[in-house]
């Protein structure tokens, strides 16, 4: 394989160093020593964050709100205070009780639920911060918040791998870049050894056909992260892209193709029985399915998704043909600390995809409506007589003719008078095929309550001819009475 040297943009105050004449002579064959000496040029970082940076009002859109706020660390690390500095972990005690709702109804069919819970930068790499930065760090508190979460997690029956041998590090690759939120390939590769082997610990994990994988390097990956455009948006500042190994990883004794279940699997019998589902930290480009192969020496199927954040890739799989005909011996989950684990509408959509919604069950209302603009009445009780359709009992399961519908608004109607208004918003990397599944609500002043109709608005964008299938039905007696959550989340990046 040919590496191609990377040609950088030229930035104000930058300077190409002597690591890329070293690059280029060792891609043209020639020997340094062979070479005069290289020319040694002074690289200049950039400036400092402007005052800007550290006005949190400044974050004022859903994008910039990720990064708030910005904080200047050692040369051009940059970090975000309430993210990267949290000394807060975990979830709800509802939280706690929904995930082990969610893992007993894996472990019910058969599936093991792991948890890669992704350290923060400042628990990783709190080195970089200026002395100023690192003294008003509580470090030993988020570190002690961040492993009583793990043991939390631990509680509610969920294998979670315990990263703190990985804080403070002194490593030469760090384990994330200098200005994006992503682990890089050594982050990745280092967190894949430690979650191997929580994984070779799990109950049939060794029942699971193995073989062996290797890693290799394939080039340079470049990265202008994302707090570095962020600065570049507030202040102004220039920073050069940072360039580090790539890695592939594939079966010894076969060639060609990705490592890390990128292939075209879906077609085989026998899929790999561990899936990865999860974030962008998931993604091709940091090979962290790949390294998870190599150290466990199973097959993974990754189902990551970019810009889903912690719920869609799961969403994805529970509803798919792979997860109801193939179910995995194992699910990996992996997701950074930020996310709210106690999202409501997120476990009101897992629990019934665990059965796959209303398929193969009897229907309680059934139709099918051509949408027109604003509210359309899709399921009504009592057009022949008035059924007992309490909500701890029953789920929804509904498609739209064009797939292209990525977010659902409903409201819910009940005898008493009440309703719910009941929004789902699907990733625009999400393909569910236009389905949406969902719980009627279960809370203690919800669970008794009869529902009359749903009433389902049109899109904003409403693709032309637009219809909508959708099913009522009772749930699987094993989610009936659980207890929903309250709180929501946000998205990846």
């Amino acid at each position: 394989m040919t590496i191609q040297s990377p040609r950088p943009a030229i930035r104000q105050g930058i300077r190409h160093s002597a690591l890329a004449a070293a690059l280029l002579s060792a891609v043209s064959g020639v020997q340094a020593a062979q070479q005069p000496a290289a020319p040694q040029y002074q690289i200049n970082g950039a400036r400092p964050l402007c005052p800007i940076a550290a006005d949190n009002s400044r974050y004022d859109t859903k994008y910039l709100e990720f990064f708030t706020h910005l904080v200047q660390a050692q040369g051009d690390w940059l970090f975000r205070s309430t993210y990267d500095l949290r000394t807060d972990f975990g979830t709800t005690a509802e939280g706690y009780q929904q995930l082990k709702l969610l893992r007993d109804g894996l472990k019910r069919k058969g599936i093991e639920l792991m948890v890669v819970y992704q350290p923060t930068r400042g628990l990783i790499n709190r080195d970089k911060l200026s002395a100023a930065e690192r003294d008003s760090f509580d470090f030993e508190l988020a570190k002690k918040n961040y492993l009583a979460t793990i043991a939390q997690l631990r509680k509610t029956g969920i294998w979670v791998p315990d990263f703190s041998p990985l804080f403070d590090e002194q490593q030469q690759h760090a384990y994330y870049f200098k200005g994006d939120h992503h682990w890089t390939p050594y982050g990745a590769e280092r967190t894949a050894k430690i979650s191997a082997a929580t994984l070779k610990q799990i109950p049939g994990f060794s029942d699971i056909p193995k073989q062996e994988f290797a890693s290799k390097r394939v080039g340079l990956l470049s990265k202008l992260g994302t707090f570095h455009k962020t600065a570049m948006q507030l202040c102004g500042n220039s920073y050069a892209p940072e360039y580090v190994d790539r890695f592939e990883t594939e079966a010894v004794g076969e060639g060609g193709g990705e490592g890390g279940g990128d292939g075209d699997l879906f077609g085989d019998e026998s899929l790999p029985q561990v899936t990865l589902v999860g974030t962008s930290n998931s993604g091709p480009a940091y090979n962290f399915a790949g390294f998870l192969q190599q150290y466990s020496g199973a097959a993974v199927l990754n189902n990551a998704l970019s810009g889903g954040g912690f719920d869609s890739s799961l969403l994805q799989y529970l509803g798919s043909p792979e997860f109801a005909q193939h179910p995995p011996k194992v699910i990996v989950w992996e997701f950074a600390t930020h996310y709210d684990m106690a999202q409501t509408s997120f476990y009101r959509q897992a629990m019934p995809l665990l059965d796959n919604g209303c398929e193969g069950r009897p229907a309680a209302l059934q139709n099918s409506v051509k949408l027109h603009a604003g509210g359309n009445e899709v399921l009504v009780n009592g057009k022949q007589q008035l059924l007992d359709l309490r909500g701890r009992n029953y789920q929804v399961d509904l498609t739209f003719s064009d797939p292209s519908v990525k977010q659902l608004n409903a409201t819910l109607w009940y005898l008493n008078g009440r309703r719910e208004n009941f929004k789902i918003e699907q990733s625009k990397a999400v393909d569910s095929g236009g389905r949406y599944v969902f719980q009627l609500r279960n809370d203690p002043d919800w669970a008794e309550l009869n529902l009359l109709a749903m009433e389902i608005h049109s899109p904003e964008e409403m693709p032309a001819n637009l219809s909508v299938k959708a099913t009522l039905c009772k749930r699987p007696a094993t989610t009936a009475n659980h207890l929903t959550a309250k709180a929501e989340g946000g998205k990846d990046l």
